[in-house]
């Protein structure tokens, strides 16, 4: 009986095959919204990159050795580069969304990483039960199963506090809001698979704690029994989470308002010394939080942060991407910067889950920008200002884009202009990308006949 090494199962992976499993074989495997919640008034109340060793992932990781490893990071294809940007907008307006964290003297009750051991490893599935049937092509391989990466930016319940809640503001965080049970029932019953959530788009809520001096301290509120509840949910109704960590909502300027004290990331982006503690005293724990849950297969995919480049001016550093111009309202960096800081995250999420990484890019505009950070998938959003220059209908390859899946992660559940959604998708689908997740449910309640109507055309393309 043969036996297949690491380095060979990743290579298995990376083609998308699922070899028979036996004991000793594996499966190698914005446009930003106006919604309200984003804005400075809060809203009511709802109710009361570098490689990562393998055997100390090994070691770690609550996941037996069959399960799909990351897609080793390869040197990516040269990128073509469209030549329809003359007079293309750099970016559409971006409605101010000011808020912030409450007080020093906010709760942490919740703040403590897990004491339980990590789970036992589930037992070895029986023979042939990897074997997947209907694989689809550029689809985003997870668990074995090679899909079109179907579903929906939910994307919170209540903006920047479902993962720790905001005491002040009398939002809950996930654990103590009734309302998304039910709400994920509903995008599980429209044929929604896949669920794109933010995470900490800003720092308005208990569930990153700062002290006098706007240093990080840590996680606080109830983020961990948040995203406990949000991984159980997801389990409960059949589901998958694409967890987006960061938003460039992050990067607004740090002021006071409406009681509470709202810090921007940039100082503990640029000070190498801050953004080891951000890593190590938020990202960290959250992350291993999430890899030690019975349900952390749940997680399929962190979205490392949503749509930088409006944070971001000056000049890209690869494959002649036009110039950044970044969102006045905003405390820009420079791409640079801004790799170096998504790369530190990106290491941290490795280290301790074994989720997916994308980038949540704004635009094909920039399709460059993060080709060089070690994700498994790209990720780019299309609104009509985006149609205009770089056009629904052509295809990963005629982008240049043929290193790695392309997914869709955002695009009006309504459809673009003149263009509806039946018809985006079913191009996409047909045309080699890995996904496509629209936006969003907090905006198009009631609105997912049509994300339903899909779903059951390709019931198991769609279906991890």
């Amino acid at each position: 009986m043969k036996t297949l090494t690491l380095p060979t199962l990743r290579q298995h992976l990376a083609a998308g095959s699922c070899a028979l499993l036996v004991l000793a074989v594996g499966c190698a495997a914005e446009s930003p919204s106006d919604a309200d919640e984003r804005d400075l008034e809060p809203s009511e109340p709802d109710g009361p990159a570098p490689d990562v060793d393998d055997s100390a992932q090994e070691a770690r990781s609550p996941f037996p050795w069959w399960w799909p490893r990351r897609r080793d990071a390869g040197t990516p294809s040269t990128p073509q580069v469209p030549t329809r940007d003359a007079g293309a907008p750099s970016k559409p307006d971006v409605p101010a969304r000011d808020a912030g964290l409450p007080s020093d003297a906010g709760t942490a009750s919740d703040a403590a990483l897990p004491s339980e051991p990590a789970p036992s490893e589930p037992a070895l599935p029986e023979p042939g039960a990897c074997k997947d049937t209907c694989a689809k092509a550029g689809g985003v391989d997870w668990l074995c199963k090679l899909r079109f990466m179907y579903g929906i930016n939910y994307a919170w319940s209540n903006f920047g506090s479902d993962f720790g809640g905001n005491t002040k503001w009398n939002q809950p965080g996930v654990s103590k809001n009734p309302k998304v049970e039910t709400e994920l029932a509903t995008l599980a019953q429209n044929g929604v698979d896949v669920v794109r959530w933010w995470v900490f788009p800003d720092f308005r809520g208990d569930g990153v704690q700062f002290d006098a001096r706007d240093e990080v301290v840590g996680l606080g509120g109830t983020a961990v029994a948040d995203l406990t509840r949000a991984l159980e949910l997801a389990e409960k109704n059949d589901l998958y989470l694409m967890l987006t960590l960061w938003s460039f909502d992050n990067f607004r300027p740090t002021k006071e308002a409406d009681g509470i004290r709202a810090r921007g990331i940039r100082p503990h982006v640029l000070d190498a010394a801050k953004r080891k503690a951000l890593m190590e005293k938020v990202v960290r724990p959250l992350a291993r939080a999430a890899g030690k849950s019975p349900y952390a297969k749940r997680l399929i995919a962190w979205d490392v942060i949503n749509e930088p480049e409006w944070a971001i001016s000056g000049p890209s550093l690869y494959g002649g991407d036009p110039q950044f111009d970044a969102n006045p309202e905003l405390e820009a960096i420079s791409h640079q910067q801004m790799e170096t800081f998504l790369a530190d995250t990106i290491k941290v999420l490795r280290e301790e889950t074994r989720a997916l990484v994308s980038v949540g890019s704004a635009a094909i505009k920039w399709k460059s920008a993060w080709s060089k950070l070690d994700t498994d998938f790209h990720q780019f959003h299309i609104y009509d200002w985006v149609q205009k220059y770089w056009p629904y209908d052509k295809t990963p390859r005629e982008y240049g884009l043929d290193d790695r899946p392309v997914v869709m992660g955002e695009f009006p559940t309504g459809g673009l202009t003149g263009i509806p959604y039946a018809t985006l998708v079913n191009r996409w689908f047909d045309g080699g990308y890995g996904g496509a997740l629209s936006w969003s449910f907090t905006d198009h309640k009631g609105g997912l006949g049509d994300v339903k109507t899909f779903a059951t055309r390709h019931p198991c393309e769609t279906k991890y």
